[in-house]
């Protein structure tokens, strides 16, 4: 199951090599196996309940029940399945991802995972995130699953974990990036004590089946020489050689929100390979203003930072081309990256997804639209898609160099526009400034 990325260089002699390590499955390895317990949230009269059990025919986990209110909170609680033991050294997969393979039944945007170690009392630390003393140690990170029938495999990158969270959300006090000492090192990943799963935070019907869950080292390059004027690409139909994601990772969400009236499937077109995106945005009736539907799929790119100042590049069609609220975003550096592409920014850790808008001519052949980096931004109202600053207004708001190097998401939507709504996606890459095309359009 592991993507192995090479970026835009090319290799000379020695190729990516890059090796898996499990951390639990449920297949009766004896180094692998554990027993997980389900806990409810204990505080101030918590009323969330949930079950944990193994369905032994199709080795895998099942995590169900539901997250609501405390009462003297008014907040909602958690449920969490865990296991405490001696886990596999899994030190020389630092700077890669933790990878769970799962699948749910449900949308729910509240799942966590988080590994104890170093831990005085794993129970402890993984209750108090480090804002009591002695309960450093328990580092978490908030991952998304679009419910589906299929297991797929969700990577967390170990850059996205910390030992210091809000004990009655989960959300992050200090994060990896802003301070180093909670960072989930090496040292660490070379002991770990508990593994743990929870849905936290976001009141909701909880179904999780876990297959396996693994560390999976960064992809190594050996003797390389880049070439930055090369295209990178992200997304493509078949993911040839492993090196991308593919199209058919993709999932359709309609507008949640207030009894949203939009609708949309997302299917792929096997012969001609590429997707195709159809429906309607319509009136969210409590709000009278327009929904959105959107594509998404999150994951590990492939390293775009040598097409900073460049472009993505999406090679569409459309039978819809009076249709003008299209957009694309792409996720990197967000706390969750579910999160961020539903917050734009507008709230507290909803940075670091990145949201520009782009039409289609209409046309019976695919047709390469160019967007330029800098018109996207990662601060846009989540009512209508609209930017609320620019990058040419705030530099902050930009997609960096660094920032292309480490995508872990891209949605495409149809959003803040009525109206029917049908593209046909082939694939989508990064293009650095020094390449051309005749046949490229940007339009807005």
């Amino acid at each position: 199951m592991l993507r192995l990325i090479c970026g835009a260089a090319v290799v000379i002699s020695t190729p990516c090599v890059a090796t898996d390590i499990a951390l639990v499955t449920f297949d009766g390895s004896t180094t692998t196996s554990h027993n997980f317990k389900e806990l409810n949230d204990p505080v101030m009269g918590g009323k969330s309940h949930g079950t944990c059990e193994l369905n032994t025919t199709g080795q895998f986990l099942i995590f169900d029940g539901e997250v609501v209110d405390v009462p003297a909170l008014k907040a909602p609680g958690f449920i969490e399945a865990h296991a405490d033991g001696k886990f596999p050294d899994v030190s020389a997969t630092a700077g890669g991802d933790l990878v769970l393979m799962v699948r749910s039944s449900v949308e729910f945007t509240g799942w966590k995972v988080s590994l104890a170690s170093g831990a005085l009392s794993s129970t402890l630390s993984c209750a108090a995130g480090g804002s009591i003393p002695f309960s450093r140690g328990c580092f978490k990170a908030a991952f998304t699953l679009p419910a589906g029938k299929d297991f797929v495999e969700v990577r967390v990158p170990f850059s996205t974990f910390t030992d210091k969270w809000n004990s009655a959300t989960g959300a992050p006090v200090k994060t990896c990036e802003q301070d180093s000492s909670t960072c989930l090192t090496a040292e660490k990943l070379k002991k770990i004590q508990r593994v743990e799963i929870m849905a936290e935070g976001v009141a909701g019907k909880v179904h999780l089946e876990v297959k396996s869950i693994h560390a999976s080292p960064s992809a190594i390059v050996a003797e390389v020489v880049t070439t930055p004027s090369a295209i990178v690409p992200l997304v493509t139909f078949d993911g040839v050689g492993q090196h991308f994601i593919r199209l058919s990772d993709f999932n359709e969400m309609n507008d949640p929100v207030m009894g949203g009236k939009s609708n949309g499937t997302w299917t792929l077109n096997v012969p001609g390979k590429f997707g195709i995106f159809d429906g309607s945005v319509n009136l969210i009736p409590s709000l009278k203003a327009p929904g959105f539907i959107k594509t998404a799929c999150g994951g590990k790119y492939p390293d775009a930072s040598s097409t900073a100042g460049g472009n993505l590049v999406l090679s569409v069609r459309t039978n819809t081309p009076e249709y003008k609220g299209f957009r694309v975003s792409f996720a990197s550096g967000a706390v969750s990256s579910a999160f961020a592409c539903a917050g734009g920014g507008s709230l507290p850790f909803s940075r670091g997804c990145f949201k520009a808008k782009f039409s289609v001519p209409a046309g019976d052949n695919f047709q390469q639209i160019k967007i330029p980096f800098d018109s996207f931004s990662d601060k846009w109202s989540p009512a209508t898609g609209e930017q609320t600053k620019t990058c040419h207004d705030e530099t902050d708001v930009c997609p960096t160099a660094k920032k292309l190097a480490a995508i872990r998401r891209i949605d495409v939507w149809a959003e803040g526009v009525l109206g029917k709504v049908h593209l046909e996606i082939q694939s989508i890459s990064a293009e650095p400034a020094t390449t051309s095309s005749s046949d490229v359009l940007f339009l807005v």
